[in-house]
């Protein structure tokens, strides 16, 4: 990568801010890349505002010609902000914020002015007026987005602003990661993940249980006996007992390509489905406190709760407006159910 500042490079430069989960941080990608498609000859800092950011940035966007470097927030952000031709934050999945922008130079590029320009008569009419932005953006695209019938992407593209088309977000493997993977030996196999921090004391709303969890790994090896259950995430996760195999690592690039050779990912909605769906790779996804209209993707198997109705933002991610322990709405998608919608894609595939 270069050693100095997009800002340096004669170009039109653009200050990328990264920050939140590993889900947000995939589907930033696609903000990321329809810059580049309206300005292809920009050249792009990214700023991580944590040091898990670092990975990420360089695992999902590490191989864009754009990307000129990758960089601390906290270290270069607040000093050098105001030196570039445009900088943005993607906040979550749901808006994008500006932080600055040099008009002339962005005269220099016409159609990004122009979208910038849209984007900021977006912001005035339909984010700046709801504070605080945390919960009270995202619960408003949640009530829009069941309206209009258009999830997240939509709300990303600031109402068709950015030329964001479609879902798949772009996410290539590194071929050098490839002899790690076949080192690994895997025939067919699934993927699942836990969403559960091993040292957890109040597990997400969202989270499907651990008991769930098991039985539905029970009733796999069961019924398919030749097909291994390979349990990945990060090192922190708590893992799921009785999976043939555990990759729990904080390793993007191995990760990525063991969820991309997989026949389908199991989960929770969250950051593994994002990156698992970007590498083509069908998801069975559970939605109770999270809302399927606006996180589902088409190509995935979506099974939502018939119980109560989604209030993550409501009640925040750890928290149940009925106040339950154990959510009714994760508690009402079984294992059978999961374990049904399993056989009939597996079988699909023979």
């Amino acid at each position: 990568m270069a050693e100095k500042f997009a800002f340096e490079s004669g170009k039109i430069s653009i200050a990328f801010g990264l920050g939140y989960g590993l889900g947000d941080s995939v589907a930033a990608k696609k903000v990321f890349d329809a810059l580049i498609e309206i300005e292809p000859n920009c050249a792009i800092d990214i700023f991580c505002k944590e040091p898990r950011h670092l990975d990420f940035a360089e695992a999902f966007y590490g191989d864009s010609k754009n990307l000129n470097r990758i960089l601390s927030h906290e270290e270069f952000y607040e000093k050098n902000i105001r030196k570039y031709s445009l900088s943005v934050w993607v906040v979550g999945t749901h808006c994008i914020m500006f932080d600055g922008a040099d008009i002339e130079q962005l005269k220099k590029s016409p159609a990004l002015l122009n979208t910038a320009l849209k984007i900021q008569e977006y912001n005035n009419r339909m984010v700046k007026d709801f504070k605080p932005l945390g919960y009270a953006v995202p619960l408003r695209n949640v009530c829009i987005s069941r309206i209009l019938h258009k999830n997240f992407f939509w709300f990303l593209s600031c109402g068709g602003v950015l030329p964001i088309y479609d879902e798949q977000v772009k996410i290539n493997l590194s071929s050098a990661y490839k002899h790690d993977f076949d080192k690994l030996k895997l025939g067919s196999y699934i993927t699942i993940y836990s969403n559960i921090h091993r040292q957890a004391t109040r597990l997400k709303s969202k989270t499907w249980p651990m008991k769930y969890l098991v039985e539905y790994v029970d009733l796999l090896k069961k019924n398919f006996p030749a097909l291994e259950v390979v349990q990945v995430g990060g090192k922190n996760d708590a893992a799921i007992a009785n999976v043939d195999r555990k990759f729990l690592s904080d390793d993007l690039e191995l990760t990525k390509y063991i969820l991309a050779n997989s026949l389908l990912h199991v989960g929770c909605e969250g950051g593994l489905i994002h990156l698992a769906t970007a590498l083509r790779t069908k998801c069975l996804v559970f939605f109770g406190s999270s809302d399927w209209h606006y996180f589902a993707y088409d190509a995935n198997i979506n099974i939502a709760s018939s119980v109560c109705e989604p209030c993550m933002y409501i009640a925040g991610d750890y928290g149940c407006v009925l106040e339950a322990k154990e959510p009714p709405c994760m508690l009402d998608i079984t294992p059978q159910d999961a374990f049904d919608a399993t056989g009939d894609w597996l079988n699909s595939l023979a």
